[in-house]
């Protein structure tokens, strides 16, 4: 991905910024080498902590920015001229109190005043950054916001950059953190799984378990994490499609996993084997997520969702490997889709090439349905196809479009997508609101059913129901926000793909129509007989992920 960008910005951007921090240390006596963290000096405040001053995209992003540091430098004084008093009578008394209102006057007219420093700052860097934001819009470049400079999209390299690590690597080193706090990455960890310090050296009623992990029954529970993401590593059913027994395989040694991990299972293990677990109900959280959004097989269109992400990792990833994660995962499916829309741009005309991609999309979408949440993920996926298709062929910035129509249909493209944003947001609020006041609802059922000694089966059938509703709101808050990550993702690859400098710009006009042509037929699809409850998937998912217990009962009489 090559960069693009006026010579002369960064150095009027570096002086403005130098401005603001000699007006911050002006008005407020904050020591210059804490604003400006220079080298070898003891930084104190990093001015970007409290008040932004990132490069602003253009005129409009600089008054936000601006906008937003006079606000927080207002607040700001008025938090310090309430706290300082406050904190000084608790630290010493009458004279502290005193102490305190002095400094916190000081930040009420310092602070303001650099806000408002910071803030025409942030204006007049805007207003120079414009022209070269007109500029490299027209010439359709996008803006990175992360690092804050133009970019030119290129998939040729950006499939070369994705092949240097992979996101095993990086998922890796969240868990070896969370392994060194003796704690299980991810999910587990955060549910207070994986625990147990105990170590078992001595004989055993059985060691298959320890065999699948290839450790010795004296293993420590460090040592059994360690193999276990190893082997799940290696023995993953994607990266072996072409072994029938991968998937039975990788359930073996999660099943083997989770009893070893547990010092109470381990131990009932150790004394009776298999017959010591015969009350444990073994789950498999991948095969339930799996099943429950059909990622598995919509993994080629929405990547891994981050829901997912969270649940390998968790809490233990930080904030740049999970931006990282994201870049990959979207610089991933921009390439695949652009794959995919190949046979559209080599048609050139071709009718019947034409109808041929349309059949295999056609196909496509006819066995991705068929998958848990398929209709509603393929009709989200194809909302977002052809409203960036619209908006790229009518966008005169940067796109296909002129202005005869001013840029209208290019703009109401992207207030649809706005709409829908915000609709997934507001479902997500209101199934978590519904699914507070339904267990509220429960709770209050369950306490008079155990005070009013009426009929127990109707406190329990009514129970039943209860918690059913629950689940079903618990479904429908994930889902929401499922698709606003699935929304959000697909936005950006398919800027990706329509904003593409190693193909031209005639390429990226047929790749757009393609796309129009895809997300008009994902949008249709229907969803085949019985596969509309979504209560039933989620039984359906829980009965898989729960390693078929019964069948495995069967099988052993």
């Amino acid at each position: 991905m090559s960069t693009g960008g006026s010579s002369g910005s960064p150095r009027a951007d570096a002086k403005m910024v130098e401005d603001a921090q000699r007006a911050l240390v002006a008005f407020s006596g904050v020591p210059a080498a804490a604003v400006s963290g220079e080298a070898g000096a003891e930084t104190e405040i990093d001015l970007n902590d409290f008040m932004s001053l990132r490069r602003p995209q253009n005129i409009m992003s600089g008054i936000s920015s601006g906008m937003q540091s006079v606000g927080k430098g207002v607040l700001g004084g008025a938090a310090a001229l309430i706290a300082a008093p406050v904190v000084g009578a608790r630290s010493e008394g009458l004279s502290g109190f005193a102490k305190g209102l002095g400094a916190g006057l000081c930040a009420a007219v310092a602070l303001p005043v650099a806000g408002a420093a910071v803030g025409i700052t942030q204006i007049a860097r805007g207003a120079y950054n414009t022209p070269e934001a007109i500029m490299e819009a027209n010439a359709g470049k996008r803006w990175d916001s992360h690092r804050r400079v133009w970019v030119a999209e290129d998939l040729v390299q950006e499939s070369l950059r994705l092949s240097e690590c992979s996101d095993d690597d990086i998922l890796e080193k969240a868990r070896e953190r969370a392994k060194a706090r003796g704690e299980a990455p991810g999910l587990e960890g955060a549910l207070g799984g994986g625990g147990g310090a105990a170590v078992n050296g001595g004989g055993v009623a059985s060691t298959e378990y320890y065999d699948a992990l290839e450790v010795a029954p004296s293993a420590t529970p460090a040592e059994i994490k360690r193999s276990y993401y190893l082997l799940a590593r290696k023995l993953h059913p994607d990266k072996n499609p072409d072994d029938p027994e991968a998937h039975q395989k990788f359930q073996r040694i999660g099943e083997a996993y989770q009893v070893l991990s547990d010092e109470s299972l381990r131990k009932k293990y150790d004394e009776r084997g298999k017959d010591g677990l015969k009350d444990h109900a073994f789950v498999d959280p991948s095969a339930f997520f799996a099943m429950l959004f059909g990622s598995d097989q919509m993994e080629g269109l929405v990547g891994r969702l981050q829901l997912a992400t969270l649940a390998a990792a968790g809490a233990d990833l930080t904030k740049d490997e999970r931006r990282l994660l994201q870049e990959r995962r979207v610089g991933r499916l921009a390439v695949k889709l652009a794959a995919m829309l190949q046979g559209y741009v080599d048609a050139a005309g071709d009718e019947a090439k034409v109808k041929s991609f349309e059949g295999h999309i056609r196909a496509m979408a006819d066995h991705l349905v068929a998958a848990s949440y398929g209709d509603i993920m393929l009709h989200t996926i194809g909302f977002v196809y052809e409203k960036q298709s619209l908006e790229y062929q009518t966008d005169p910035v940067g796109g296909m479009g002129t202005w005869a129509d001013l840029g209208f249909r290019a703009n109401y493209a992207r207030m649809e997508q706005m709409g829908k944003r915000m609709q997934s947001q507001f479902n997500a609020l209101g199934a978590g609101m519904r699914v507070i006041s339904t267990m509220r609802a429960a709770d209050t059922e369950a306490k008079a059913a155990q005070g009013g000694g009426g009929d127990e089966s109707a406190a329990e059938a009514a129970m039943a129901k209860r918690q059913k509703d629950v689940l079903n709101h618990v479904m429908e808050a994930i889902w929401n926000a499922s698709a606003l990550d699935i929304e959000a993702t697909i936005r950006k690859v398919c800027d990706k793909v329509l904003h593409d400098f190693s193909v031209s710009k005639e390429v990226r006009g047929r790749r757009a129509k393609g796309l129009e042509i895809m997300g008009q037929i994902f949008q249709a699809v229907k969803a085949p007989e019985g596969k509309g409850d979504r209560m039933r998937d989620v039984e359906e998912a829980m009965r898989k992920a729960f390693m078929g217990a019964e069948e495995d009962g069967a099988e052993s009489d």
